[in-house]
């Protein structure tokens, strides 16, 4: 009898083990973003924000930024999100800013974190789409896509920024993003 239950619960923690491991990596946060900014979610977050993403400033000494990627694609589980690939040397105490944009003017505004002393790349994507479906940044029928790219100061100089045109096509979202998890988590890169 004491066998036959130790062979149950063997076979149940394996059975576990491996549900633990076809788990859905969608929602997992990005590990360069944190490595880079310390958070992986906002201070601030704005849909239809007011202000103007800031024109191109380039680097100056100690800072360098590329844009390499910004395209629209998809999370592992086919949740519509927008990828963001970034070259970057920082120094510490800079707060990231982030527009998406379109021919209209700007659609969101991702702002927080504190960069760190970091070389190397950044990879991160924003979800369009909240977990549950229910919630959306609206996209259909926009055009003219940009993201841009910015790091302030104290007091709120833009030390850089950069803007880069968003490659492939527009996923055809539409809702409202609400309180949700849209546009709000830097997740991991596949």
């Amino acid at each position: 009898m004491l066998q036959a239950l130790a062979a149950v619960a063997l076979i149940l923690l394996a059975l576990s083990l491996l549900a633990g491991c076809t788990r859905d990596k969608s929602w997992l946060t990005s590990p360069s973003a944190k490595a880079l900014l310390g958070v992986t979610t906002p201070a601030l977050l704005a849909f239809d924000p007011l202000d103007e993403p800031p024109a191109d400033v380039p680097a100056p000494e100690g800072w360098r930024l590329t844009v390499d990627l910004a395209r629209f694609g998809e999370l592992e589980n086919g949740t519509p999100a927008l990828a963001i690939l970034l070259d970057i040397e920082s120094e510490p105490g800079a707060v990231m800013d982030l527009w998406l944009s379109d021919d209209q003017g700007p659609i969101a505004r991702w702002s927080g974190g504190s960069t760190e002393d970091y070389r190397g790349d950044a990879c991160f994507q924003l979800p369009l789409v909240s977990e549950d479906g229910e919630h959306a940044l609206p996209l259909a029928g926009t055009t003219g896509h940009t993201v841009t790219v910015a790091f302030r100061g104290e007091g709120g100089h833009v030390i850089l920024a950069v803007t880069r045109g968003i490659a492939s096509l527009v996923p055809e979202t539409a809702g409202t993003p609400g309180r949700s998890e849209v546009f709000r988590d830097l997740l991991a890169c596949p």
